[in-house]
């Protein structure tokens, strides 16, 4: 009886902490194909890629500057949110979605377009757990007045935790609106977290490196 409570409360312990690091199954059964949704986590996906590029850089580009081009900085700052949001957050669906159609399902998928969606949204939500993380991390590596990053070990370690940890939520939210067989779960998230990083990346460095630049 002892073991039996014992082995309970373990689980019970386990499957807080997991809900809590992961987001509970029933979270993502609740994503919708709703649109206007989506377009809300486009944006914010975009706001928070461009904002820790953007956040130290503020003073430069919008403080003291004349009317015209203040106007031209903050149309930019609309049109690199969408831009970026809609970027990461497609680019790492439609790959994944097409490889996802050869798997073997316990559930027949009748809404493509929806499945699309939801797949794009489980992906979004990733970032609702990380993003504290990821401020936490540019308050204590700051930037200097330059705007060039110190980058350290610490830094890279703790930023690779992270992207295993998003992936981690992600390929969660994948099995639930997929209904994959469970033997297909470490395939998933290798798939998930190689994509990530190399997506994460990609979008990072065409933000820092080209659309950062346009900003007068």
């Amino acid at each position: 009886m002892l073991l039996l409570i014992i082995f309970l409360r373990g689980f019970i312990v386990k499957k807080f902490l997991i809900d809590r690091l992961l987001f509970p199954k029933s979270y993502f059964k609740k994503l919708t194909s709703k649109l206007h949704t989506l377009y809300i986590g486009l944006a914010l996906v975009g706001l928070f890629k461009l904002g820790m590029s953007l956040i130290y850089r503020i003073p430069f580009y919008f403080f003291n500057k004349p009317p015209e081009v203040l106007v031209y900085n903050i149309s930019l700052t609309f049109c690199i949110i969408i831009l970026t949001g809609l970027l990461d957050t497609v680019f790492f669906a439609m790959p994944l979605f097409d490889a996802f159609k050869n798997f073997a399902l316990r559930k027949r998928i009748t809404d493509i377009k929806g499945q699309f969606i939801k797949l794009m949204k489980v992906y979004i939500v990733s970032y609702f757990l990380i993003i504290p993380i990821y401020i936490l991390l540019h308050i204590v590596f700051r930037e200097n007045v330059a705007g060039l990053r110190i980058y350290s070990g610490y830094f890279l370690i703790i930023k690779i935790i992270i992207v295993l940890w998003q992936s981690a939520i992600v390929t969660r939210g994948i099995y639930v609106i997929y209904t994959f067989h469970k033997k297909l779960k470490i395939l998933v998230f290798f798939m998930v977290s190689t994509w990530v990083m190399l997506l994460g990346y990609t979008v990072d460095y065409l933000v820092n490196a080209w659309l950062i630049k346009l900003f007068m």
